[in-house]
């Protein structure tokens, strides 16, 4: 039988909050659906999943209607699925930032990466280590020369690993070093590209935030 909270506070409520919503969005059932399913209101729902209820019952609501027992819920090893996602080594897949489409890049050695972007492509790895379901999306960008501008909806956090990288965000340009970052709405057009004399590539850690 698997080991559960010993105590009903206001961290368990939080965590088995947190997994019922997880499970209702895995279902696609919008807050309302979840309130019919479970008879309860709107209200009680949302505050359930934010863990701001300290009423047992209304959870076990909540789980019936997804076919969840309590104890599962409260289980300290996740019975419904892992609430991590991990990126190793050997999931490293190498693209073209605006060619994704097209697939990995044949050569996927920092050589064959280096020519994608002397060519004037920019190589990105697409990061495996991302929730099912969830809305960040990680990446790593290798910059040789200015990017392509793009835009996309929701939010980009770009941290800079090592050189010194040029990003332009609409009409502004700004230069970060290593270990600084900024965070900007994707929707302006934006593109990345190295400082003047930096050490090439400039790798930078790129986080989406899909709305």
């Amino acid at each position: 039988m698997p080991r559960e909270i010993a105590e009903w506070n206001e961290s368990a409520q939080r965590m088995v909050g947190d997994r019922l919503r997880r499970a209702r969005l895995g279902h696609h059932y919008s807050v309302r659906q979840m309130a019919t399913l479970a008879g309860l209101s709107k209200t009680s729902v949302v505050q359930a999943e934010a863990g701001r209820t300290s009423r047992r019952s209304t959870y076990e609501k909540l789980g019936a209607a997804l076919h969840f027992r309590m104890e599962s819920l409260l289980s300290i090893t996740q019975s419904t699925e892992d609430p991590f996602s991990v990126h190793r080594h050997a999931d490293d897949r190498w693209y073209r930032l605006a060619h994704y489409a097209e697939g990995p890049i044949p050569d996927q050695s920092a050589d064959g990466r280096k020519q994608v972007g002397v060519s004037g492509s920019t190589p990105f790895c697409l990061l495996s280590s991302r929730l099912h379901g969830g809305a960040i999306k990680p990446n790593i960008v290798e910059v040789f020369s200015q990017s392509e501008k793009r835009s996309h909806p929701g939010e980009e956090f770009a941290f800079v690993m090592s050189g010194r990288a040029l990003l332009e965000i609409g009409e502004s340009v700004i230069e970060l070093c290593e270990g600084e970052s900024v965070t900007f709405w994707s929707g302006e057009p934006h593109s990345y590209g190295p400082a003047p004399d930096s050490p090439l590539p400039v790798r930078i850690l790129s986080v989406r935030v899909d709305p």
